[in-house]
């Protein structure tokens, strides 16, 4: 089983999906995008991806050769986690113009399965930001009405918190 896990520009989550990546590391190639990479120099994980021998392909492109490896079956599953609004939205548009939406279209193409867990899963969230500091985010409707269409996707897997993702990581893994 091989994974592809996209990070996004999400701070939420990203500490515990890390985490996550690190405890699979030998199954999964991390995929970072322009804004992925952003959120991990803003939360300053860099290092900590760095000591853990994690394989990292860093691509700025939105439509690059890596998006052809689903077609030609080298990964069993995507995951993108932790996954923006705008990500989620793109994906749920059928608008392919990053890294992540493009992985997300290639890999449905493919009939690859995809799980999202998504930054904004509920009106009120609580999340901290790159300081350690504790904030509210309410994400606006139509953040939520993109999420409630991405969940009626086939293949596509939409959890709402880590334990979702890591019990459904373990059906694959």
């Amino acid at each position: 089983m091989k994974v592809a896990w996209v990070v996004t520009g999400a701070g939420h989550f990203l500490k515990e999906c890390l985490e996550i990546i690190e405890k699979n590391k030998d199954k999964i190639d991390l995929f970072l995008s322009s804004a992925g990479i952003e959120v991990i120099k803003m939360y300053k994980y860099g290092d900590f991806l760095e000591r853990r021998d994690i394989n990292i392909v860093k691509d700025y492109k939105s439509s690059s050769p890596s998006c052809g490896a689903f077609a030609a079956g080298r990964y069993d599953l995507l995951v993108i986690a932790p996954a923006t609004s705008n990500t989620v939205a793109k994906c749920a548009l059928g608008i392919a113009d990053s890294l992540p939406s493009n992985l997300f279209s290639q890999a449905g193409k493919s009939k690859v399965p995809i799980l999202v867990l998504p930054s904004d899963v509920s009106p009120r969230i609580e999340s901290l930001t790159p300081t350690g500091r504790k904030i509210m985010v309410y994400p606006r409707p139509v953040d939520l009405q993109h999420l409630r269409t991405l969940k009626t996707f086939p293949g596509v897997g939409v959890v709402n918190n880590l334990r979702e993702l890591e019990d459904c990581l373990r059906f694959y893994l």
